[in-house]
């Protein structure tokens, strides 16, 4: 049992019987009448899974790297593997995860073959401006995902994420994009930062709500939104770091504020 809920992993002592296991009866009521389940792990589909699939399949695209395509299948089977073995996802909800995942795929690539990609990297283009580009970038960036997630087709974990990188990209490139030039060592250096500064506003956040929960307050899509969002937003927190530090070329970027 968690919060409640049967643990229905096919991990959990029934065999093979419980790998294609159905939600018990309750939970496909509530499902069926539209009704909010407390505290429910089960969702389709999988934002975990969707997001591995995307991020791999995307980081073998943008650096043209044959061993990060070798990988991504693996990692993207570990995940949704991990995320069945949890109890949190039935195997639909993994797969349709990956279906997410291969869609964005498959438009990210169709992104990098067409002139927008050019585009995407201009600051002209992501000024406050009624220009067709300019609004194109911002819709896709920003309304997309709140669409998408007002109509339960994402997660707020997964709107959050988006959005985070998003208005993190948004404030870096209106200053300017710092080249991707250094050492090996200060190439380490700024993942490290990053990585540090995502992983440490996950932690306290995930406390800090925490302590909210115990206090009584719901674990709703805003708090999952909030968990995504500012992990995610805190890349611009990183870069400012960077340049400050002198790991970026100061001569070829502009100071972010």
């Amino acid at each position: 049992m968690e919060d409640g809920i049967e643990n229905t992993s096919p991990f959990n002592g029934n065999g093979e019987s419980g790998f294609f296991k159905l939600p018990d009866r309750e939970i496909l009521e509530s499902f069926r009448l539209q009704k909010v389940f407390p505290d429910s792990p089960f969702g389709f589909p999988s934002g975990h899974v969707a997001l591995t699939t995307a991020l791999w399949g995307g980081a073998s695209r943008v650096f043209n790297s044959r061993t990060a395509g070798r990988l991504a299948p693996m990692v993207v089977l570990l995940m949704a593997f991990s995320r069945m073995y949890l109890g949190r996802h039935f195997l639909g909800d993994v797969i349709g995860g990956a279906a997410l995942g291969l869609t964005l795929l498959v438009v990210f690539t169709y992104f990098l073959k067409s002139p927008l990609k050019d585009d995407f990297f201009e600051k002209e283009n992501f000024k406050l401006a009624f220009r067709q580009k300019n609004l194109f970038f911002y819709s896709a960036m920003f309304a997309v995902p709140v669409v998408f997630v007002s109509l339960s087709l994402i997660s707020g974990e997964v709107a959050g994420f988006f959005l985070g990188t998003n208005t993190a990209y948004l404030l870096i490139i209106r200053k300017g994009l710092p080249e991707d030039e250094g050492s090996t060592g200060q190439r380490a250096l700024r993942v490290f930062i990053t990585l540090m500064m995502f992983g440490l506003s996950a932690l306290v956040l995930d406390a800090g709500f925490g302590i909210i929960g115990i206090a009584g307050y719901p674990d709703d899509t805003l708090i999952e939104f909030l968990k995504s969002f500012i992990p995610a937003f805190t890349i611009w927190i990183s870069v400012s770091i960077c340049i400050k530090l002198g790991l970026y070329n100061i001569a070829s970027t502009e100071q972010i504020e």
